[in-house]
């Protein structure tokens, strides 16, 4: 639906700048496709695009954000001076206003979080670890921050739907995953990304391991 609604879109907006040109070379209006920041609408068309058909992601809202900014800049209601004086506090502030919103509310995601009371939470800071599970796994809250994290599961024993929440800064997190699973994986990322080289499985009696990834100049991997 959201991919209809974007496709939409990119064509009433072909169609309006047609019709614009239309009505100069007839004279029946002045329209005119440049204007003072003009260039400012790649970066924020594309982002309101991407918002409705992926929901609010860091990228696209960063990129509007930072769009809208440049806009205002350039047709005199926001001086540059502010704009580079705000610049970093306001990426990182949106930045970590999307994170905290689609956690809370999985707001433009398909995160999905699956609570159970044995679920693990392990942090990697500065350093590497890796953590081999044997047993029954109940899901797990790994982060890596300016470190490489490891979560071996191929050994482990997935007989219900669990999750993953992997948080990559600066750093990774390595997702290895026992073979006859159905994976569904969300990514939110900005500078990095997530790379999911996992064969999926399907079938209604097959557990799901339901992935959320969030890389922040870093990466998850899964395999």
């Amino acid at each position: 639906m959201r991919k209809r609604i974007s496709s939409t879109l990119w064509g009433l907006l072909f169609i309006a700048v047609g019709v614009g040109v239309v009505g100069n070379m007839t004279g029946l209006w002045e329209f005119r496709i440049f204007f003072d920041g003009w260039w400012t609408l790649f970066f924020i068309i594309p982002s309101l695009l991407s918002l409705i058909e992926k929901g609010f992601r860091v990228g696209n809202t960063v990129c509007l954000v930072v769009g809208a900014a440049l806009l205002c800049a350039c047709q005199g209601i926001i001086a540059w001076d502010v704009i580079s004086a705000l610049f970093l506090p306001v990426i990182f502030i949106t930045i970590g206003a999307v994170l905290v919103l689609g956690n809370l509310f999985h707001i433009g995601t398909r995160r999905v979080h699956v609570d159970k009371e044995k679920r693990r939470s392990e942090s990697v800071v500065f350093s590497g670890k890796k953590i081999l599970v044997e047993d029954e796994f109940y899901g797990m809250d790994y982060d890596a921050v300016f470190g490489g994290a490891v979560l071996d599961l191929r050994k482990a024993k997935i007989t219900e739907n669990v999750s993953i929440d992997a948080l990559a800064v600066f750093g990774g997190v390595d997702i290895l995953l026992p073979a006859g699973l159905k994976v569904v994986v969300s990514d939110t990322s900005l500078f990095g990304g997530c790379n999911n080289q996992y064969h999926s499985y399907s079938g209604d009696e097959i557990p799901t391991i339901y992935i959320n990834a969030t890389a922040l100049f870093g990466g998850v991997e899964v395999r």
